[in-house]
């Protein structure tokens, strides 16, 4: 029952995969480094592990999303804040269950992981099938 919960969680920006079976707290973040009005460049980010559709903007180096649906490309939500935003990457954290049963932290850069892909935990690490 758990696992059908969380599924109805993620949004279209969490790949697809066996892992979810054997993993928790599943976040997908968007990072960035964002212009602000005065011309300079500081981190930013978004989590967008629930979001069913994006449209991402940058509001003076932070990251909102807006109302509306922006192509995505891949699992890179699109939206405006591509213009003045650079060195996009987004990346997927989450608790795995290891053989042994206990849990460790794991990440994978999604950043150019194709759609159709999915992911598996294996012993611990999410690994791409």
């Amino acid at each position: 029952m758990e696992t059908l919960q969380v599924k109805e969680l993620l949004g279209v920006f969490v790949p697809k995969g066996s892992y979810i079976q054997t993993s928790r707290n599943i976040t997908v973040t968007c990072y960035c480094d964002a212009q602000k009005i005065d011309q300079s460049w500081i981190p930013a980010y978004l989590d967008i592990t629930a979001y069913r559709e994006a449209n991402i903007a940058n509001m003076d180096g932070h990251l909102v999303n807006e109302p509306g649906k922006a192509p995505a490309k891949g699992y890179i939500p699109g939206g405006s804040y591509q213009k003045t935003c650079r060195d996009i990457r987004v990346i997927m954290k989450a608790e795995c269950q290891k053989i042994d049963q206990s849990w460790v932290y794991s990440s994978l850069d999604i950043t150019d992981l194709a759609t159709n892909k999915t992911l598996s935990n294996i012993d611990g690490v999410l690994k791409v099938d």
